[in-house]
């Protein structure tokens, strides 16, 4: 409870302030008290020394020292105080408490001078014959002989004190009674004030922290019962609120992380709100870690940071592009929220157009690619063709050589426009056309055997390794038989005369390999992620040379993938070459 300061501003001021009152009125009445005494001593002063007068008369007017002195004496011990006779020069004739030969001359004293004006005279003040404080009253006194004495009774003040001391005891004693119990009542008051503010502090700062589950239990009909009450439906409400905001983010997080889009939401401080996963991916940040951070500190592209900066202060939609990393492309969309409306933030949305720029990409270099290949075989048709118009048919020696080339070239063309509508029906379907249960020796011997004079006319030997009993393969046996074909035709082109080229079949995780090896020439290791494309060529004057179109590999990587197989390559230049087509045995006939 004292650890609350709302508690500490009700208590501590109050205590202080009853404890400022209790000290102000008990000094007071110690001082009115002790004022009050002094002026009983003084009465009793006055009576003192004017009864004494009347006592000491008739020695004072025979002038005897010495009755002055023993009665002065006696008269002391009656009225309790210090009794002294004073002669009107300031002669000391009598004094009940010291010697009146040793005393000083007291004409100076302030009470002889005022009880000579006056006829009566006071003072408080240190003895210095006794070297103690003393409260004196003088009366003048004439006797029937005009002489003038002057009789004066003090009291001692240390006296007076010890006496007033008690009555301070037990001053202080109801002082400290009225403080102590003025502060158990103010304790009392301020604790029962200060527990329901605690108790709705610490209710504030649980909804603050987002515990809305707690309520207060009001009592009382006061004003804090009814903010406890206010307090409470308003945390029903935020519940409430809460509730259908989780509800409604956890929907709209369901549907951002749907998109194959990437999303992101900032306010207008370009603050992010809300990014979904998929914009992290695109735009390379932690979409989880990204809310409340600033846009700049996520998102490095510099387009994107100067358009929605642009779109913020504009209000206008913008559509552009970029290129986040090498060979990606996203297209952005930036506007602010709510539409019409002032603008409460932005929305960036990312869409990935990689695969269509690449797309378009691939149409032109195909275009490129098979305008280049035509024009090749079309131009010597031409020109040949011309050249036999002209006359040269009639030549029985280039006439005949002539007609050769322009059908070779013709053969050339008609193997580019199969491969292409080979390819063509490949990538149109997602299944096997034609799907039958083979033998996969078989079309692997039939392929080396259709391709055994080949390598023959250039020496080199063609070994072929098949194991027995292997399993039926589910599949278009024409097209594995193209494919291979078309690894062992590359194999013999590209391997010199007396080379080798072996052919390997075997079994594999569940697959069946058929590994097409050479010594030839190898493979550059920056064209090898290349090769299967389409028209792509390592040495593209060598390959023409050789007949061949361009396609081969791109056809034998189509085949393997209607399979739900693939085709891997390990080469190195000048240590040949090995292809392996995998075809998975979930393919293999129950």
């Amino acid at each position: 409870m004292l650890s609350s300061r709302f508690f500490r501003r009700i208590f501590l001021p109050y205590l202080l302030l009853i404890c400022g009152v209790a000290l102000a009125v008990g000094a007071i009445l110690a001082m009115r008290v002790r004022e009050n005494y002094l002026e009983s001593r003084r009465q009793a002063l006055h009576t003192g020394a004017v009864l004494a007068s009347e006592i000491l008369s008739n020695d004072l007017l025979r002038g005897d020292r010495a009755a002055i002195e023993g009665t002065t004496r006696r008269l002391a011990g009656t009225l309790g105080g210090r009794l002294t006779v004073i002669e009107e020069d300031g002669t000391v004739v009598g004094d009940s408490e010291a010697d009146p030969a040793t005393m000083e001359n007291h004409r100076d004293r302030g009470e002889i001078g005022r009880a000579g004006l006056y006829g009566d005279g006071e003072e408080e003040r240190t003895s210095h014959t006794l070297a103690d404080p003393l409260l004196y009253w003088a009366h003048k006194v004439t006797t029937a002989d005009g002489r003038v004495h002057f009789v004066r009774l003090a009291y001692h003040l240390s006296d007076i004190d010890r006496q007033l001391h008690l009555v301070y005891v037990g001053l202080a004693a109801v002082v400290i009674a009225a403080v102590l119990t003025a502060g158990l009542l103010c304790f009392y008051i301020a604790r029962r004030s200060t527990i329901p503010v605690v108790e709705l502090t610490g209710f504030a700062r649980k909804l603050t922290d987002g515990d809305l589950k707690q309520r207060l239990l009001p009592s009382g009909s006061d004003e804090i019962s009814s903010l406890a009450g206010a307090l409470n439906t308003m945390a029903d409400s935020l519940n409430v609120s809460l509730e259908e905001n989780k509800k409604g983010r956890a929907e709209l997080l369901a549907m951002l992380a749907s998109m194959s889009e990437g999303v992101i939401a900032t306010d207008t401080r370009r603050r992010i709100v809300i990014a979904n996963q998929r914009a992290g991916e695109m735009l390379a940040f932690d979409a989880e870690t990204a809310p409340g951070k600033a846009l700049f500190e996520v998102v490095r592209d510099e387009a994107v940071l100067k358009a929605s900066t642009e779109v913020l202060a504009s209000g206008e939609r913008r559509a552009f592009q970029i290129s986040p990393s090498a060979g990606s492309y996203l297209e952005i969309t930036a506007c602010t929220y709510p539409a019409g409306e002032t603008p409460q933030g932005l929305v960036l949305v990312a869409h990935d157009t990689t695969q269509s720029v690449r797309y378009q990409e691939l149409r032109k270099e195909f275009v490129a690619n098979v305008s280049h290949e035509l024009r090749t075989p079309l131009t010597v048709i031409k020109g040949f063709t011309e050249t036999l118009r002209d006359g040269a048919m009639h030549d029985p020696t280039n006439g005949p050589r002539f007609l050769a080339t322009i059908e070779r070239h013709v053969d050339q063309l008609t193997n580019l426009v199969s491969d292409l509508l080979e390819l063509s029906k490949l990538e149109s379907t997602n299944d096997v056309p034609r799907a039958v249960a083979f033998d996969c020796s078989n079309v692997v011997k039939r392929a080396a055997e259709l391709l055994l004079p080949a390598s023959q006319r250039k020496k080199q030997s063609l070994s072929v390794q098949i194991p027995a009993h292997l399993p039926r393969v589910v599949g278009n046996p024409d097209y594995i038989e193209r494919a291979v074909s078309n690894l062992i035709d590359n194999a013999i082109k590209y391997t010199p005369d007396g080379g080798e080229v072996r052919i390997k079949v075997g079994l594999e995780n569940d697959s069946v390999v058929i590994e097409v090896a050479d010594n030839g020439l190898g493979i550059p290791p920056q064209d090898l992620s290349r090769i299967f494309e389409r028209f792509y060529r390592v040495d593209r004057s060598r390959s023409r040379e050789m007949g061949g179109t361009g396609l081969g590999l791109s056809i034998v990587k189509h085949v393997a993938q209607v399979h739900g197989g693939s085709i891997d390559v390990q080469s190195a230049p000048g240590q040949g070459s090995k292809f392996r087509l995998k075809i998975p045995l979930r393919a293999v006939e129950a």
